[in-house]
């Protein structure tokens, strides 16, 4: 076997179970997969599982696809899989938020258009979503997102443009430097 490795994204979506994520990642680790990076979550009753993993070079995309196809084949739950290899592979480090990374929260009246509204600042402003979630609650619609600044224009520009906008679309949104953020509501609980 070579030492060389080429890195995959592999997307699975799933209704949730017990002993998904241990199946998927024994049927990476099955074909000499190593996962660097894992982001899963269960919204609605549904399991999403996105990963990048280096596999050495004799194994394809066609391979992961079938050792995945076994996962399926021996679930009561139907798995969706997308297999894409990385056509130009960067190192995986530890460090996965830029030191421009900034929160950003929205808050307002739930409606048609809220995510498409929001996010259509970070599209004129140069803004990066890096990650995204939301929730709603007794009317109100609330979305964080982990942005990355690093193309935008002044972080000056940006708070005079976003406090507009917020005025202008009845939003309440507030900027935050990402460790600001972090340091703000973290809880340290005592180790026992």
């Amino acid at each position: 076997m070579s030492d060389r490795h080429h890195q995959f994204v592999v997307s699975i979506m799933s209704r949730d179970r017990v002993g998904i994520v241990h199946e998927v990642s024994q049927a990476i680790s099955n074909l000499q997969g190593n996962i660097a990076d894992i982001r899963q979550s269960v919204l609605c009753g549904y399991f999403t599982m996105i990963l990048l993993a280096a596999f050495p070079d004799s194994v394809t995309r066609r391979d992961i696809e079938r050792g995945l196809a076994g996962v399926d084949a021996r679930s009561d739950t139907a798995i969706d899989v997308a297999v894409k290899a990385v056509d130009d592979p960067t190192p995986v480090t530890g460090k996965t938020i830029p030191e421009n990374a900034y929160v950003l929260t929205a808050t307002g009246p739930d409606r048609v258009g809220f995510v498409a509204t929001v996010s259509s600042f970070c599209a004129d402003h140069n803004i990066n979503i890096l990650d995204l979630s939301t929730t709603r609650s007794d009317g109100e619609y609330v979305m964080i997102l982990i942005v990355d600044l690093t193309r935008s224009a002044s972080i000056d520009i940006v708070r005079s443009d976003l406090q507009e906008f917020a005025r202008e679309k009845g939003l309440r949104m507030v900027l935050q430097h990402y460790n600001i953020f972090r340091a703000v509501n973290e809880i340290n609980l005592p180790i026992l």
